[in-house]
């Protein structure tokens, strides 16, 4: 019998490409919801690359407000345990982030009934052995895959090892299927040193470094993707996408403006007033998380507020240390945080703000300890024997060298536990090993790159009208490995099976 796979298409092409060569593969019946803009559905809709069952496309079953059904939003919560003002509250078009719309409560209930009706619908129709999904970056995105893990339908997830360069596919964001149940043998008892070279070999900094030097920076693509909508475009995502409500062309404009100048502006001041040196004293660090970020309003949603965040911290740290805080480099993809932001911060009496392009390889060996909101330097401090306490549970959770802070009124103690832990060296090279076996080569970022080059104007546009030529071009640059991620899926498909039964 058949697997019937079901294929969140979102604007992250790598899933189109994955369906492509699984279909040649893999002896199954391919399903597809297709959430992108209007422009880059008309794609969809004609393509013969990829043979469907069915599609839906997403916003066709969203429409304008209605008066919402508490009563069903209520069910719904009971039956599945979804918590949906925890994920309206934190959605990026919802909350705060949205410069072009500011939505009513009866329209946020509205829109989320009609998601979870849509998606239940879908579930019912056919049925889904598998749904792949790309890492739920929306609310409506997370709803979906939340029902899929209630209704034990299972998930096919790409994640990323905190290896450049590398992937591992599971149900769960950052946790290995099956952790307890495979066996791990041959564990290789490598040193520090060749640990770390593993670990630099493409190291995820120097990764975000990279990608933040191409995207959103060709002038020459500006112009192009600004001709295309400003003078050519009929915006129709306007009335159709809630994800567009209040983005009228002169208000892009102006906006667009306005932040460009104020992008300027705030890296001017960081520049010239956040230092690059890291005196000779005993330190705790603490990176913050790139924002907005999946990794923060859906994996961390109750640390959204990065400035109360680090003010406790500073609070509990004990007598003679300061906390190092640093930004994120992928913050250049949302031009920065207003320098208010990191003025409060370096108001703080025991704490010291530095500047973004500092390497951590300059920082770990030096600091006692890192916190974190999930983010790889707590995994990195490891092969340099330092411990970690992190807000959230995440993929390196299992090292002996991280604690999971579950209440911050006990932050101040953990922390001093922390700073009299014993480093096992074996316990490292036992998850690297892990991570070894279960991941595999996926250049998401490189793929990510040559995808908005090639389909967005270098991610000046997404509303875009694709064609099977710039498609084929895209997916015959990384068909190899394609091949490998269908593979990968594969075998995924037949761990799963060999556990069900």
């Amino acid at each position: 019998m058949k697997d019937r796979i079901l294929v969140y298409q979102d604007y992250t092409m790598h899933n189109f490409g994955l369906a492509k060569m699984l279909q040649e593969k893999h002896d199954c019946d391919l399903f597809a919801i297709i959430d992108v803009t209007d422009n880059m559905n008309k794609f969809f809709q004609k393509q013969k690359i990829v043979k469907y069952e069915k599609t839906w496309f997403l916003y066709d079953y969203i429409k304008k407000t209605q008066k919402p059904d508490l009563d069903y939003l209520s069910q719904f919560e009971k039956k599945y345990g979804i918590e949906l003002w925890k994920l309206a509250n934190n959605d990026r078009i919802f909350f705060k982030y949205n410069m072009y719309y500011n939505f009513s409560e009866n329209e946020i209930l509205s829109i989320l009934e009609q998601q979870c009706k849509f998606f239940e619908n879908i579930i019912e129709t056919i049925k889904p052995d598998f749904v792949i999904f790309p890492l739920t970056n929306s609310g409506r995105m997370e709803i979906f895959y939340q029902l899929c893990l209630k209704l034990g339908i299972k998930i096919l997830m790409l994640n990323a090892t905190r290896f450049g360069g590398t992937s591992f596919i599971s149900e769960e964001y950052e946790k290995i299927d099956y952790f307890e149940k495979e066996i791990h043998e041959n564990v290789k008892n490598r040193s520090l040193e060749d640990l770390r070279n593993i670990l630099y070999k493409i190291h995820s900094f120097d990764d975000a470094v990279k990608f933040s030097s191409q995207f959103l920076k060709s002038k020459k693509m500006a112009l192009k993707a600004g001709i295309n909508f400003f003078l050519f475009s009929k915006n129709s995502n306007l009335k159709t996408h809630y994800t567009y409500y209040g983005r009228y062309k002169i208000k892009i404009f102006f906006i667009t403006i306005l932040w460009s100048l104020k992008k300027r502006y705030r890296l001017y001041l960081i520049n010239k007033n956040l230092p690059r040196a890291i005196d000779d004293e005993k330190f705790i660090f603490f990176p913050l998380i790139t924002e907005p970020e999946r990794s923060l309003l859906i994996a961390a949603p109750f640390y959204t507020n990065l400035i109360e965040l680090v003010t406790h911290i500073a609070k509990s740290l004990p007598v003679g240390y300061k906390l190092y805080v640093k930004d994120h480099q992928s913050m250049d993809t949302r031009d920065w945080r207003s320098f208010s932001f990191y003025k409060k911060i370096m108001n703080l009496p025991n704490v010291k703000m530095l500047h973004h392009a500092i390497h951590p390889k300059n920082i770990l060996p030096k600091c006692s300890m890192v916190i974190t909101v999930g983010g790889t330097a707590g995994f990195e401090a490891a092969f340099y024997q330092k411990p970690t306490i992190s807000f959230v549970d995440t993929l390196y959770s299992p090292l002996k060298s991280v604690k999971i802070l579950n209440n911050i009124k006990e932050l101040p103690q953990l922390i001093q536990k922390q700073l009299n832990m014993k480093f096992d060296l074996s316990d490292l090279n036992n998850f690297v090993s892990v991570l070894e076996k279960n991941s595999f080569v996926f250049d998401f970022s490189g793929f990510d790159t040559l995808a908005h080059h090639i389909l967005f104007y270098d991610g000046f546009l997404s509303d875009v009208e694709i064609n099977e030529k710039q498609m084929n071009k895209l997916l015959d640059a990384y068909s190899k490995q394609f091949e490998i991620l269908a593979d990968e899926h594969i075998k995924k498909i037949i761990q799963h099976t060999k556990y069900q039964s």
